[in-house]
């Protein structure tokens, strides 16, 4: 079974976020793109990764919230999804949307009885 890494705002400076963006000339890209990431996760953002140095991830947050100009009500948007390397072809990817789904219909089902 693979494992895997929510970022949170207790580990996102230690971890690696596994973007296009990774190498050491890019720091101050890095660095923006975990402020960034920091400043979304009370939004509901979600960076899921592999705990394994490479990129293997998938980002989404709820749509009410997304960054992106599109409009709705309870839908997750995935902004990427991303298993490059050595990585591609074990079903890593379909493990990340599983997850990004059922955290979206667990979210759902705790949204519907909030208002019932």
């Amino acid at each position: 079974m693979n494992e895997y890494i929510n970022l949170t705002l207790e580990n996102i400076d230690e971890e690696h976020i596994c973007c296009a963006i990774g190498d050491k000339k890019h720091q101050e890209g890095v660095d923006s793109k975990k402020e960034w990431i920091k400043s979304k996760l009370k939004d509901g953002h979600i960076f899921r990764k592999l705990n394994a140095r490479g990129k293997i991830f998938i980002e989404y947050e709820p749509i009410e919230t997304a960054w992106v100009p599109i409009t709705g009500k309870n839908y997750e948007c995935i902004y990427c999804l991303w298993v490059a390397g050595s990585f591609k072809g074990k079903g890593i990817a379909k493990e990340l949307l599983e997850y990004a789904i059922n955290d979206s219909k667990e979210k759902t089902i705790y949204w519907r009885k909030e208002i019932l």
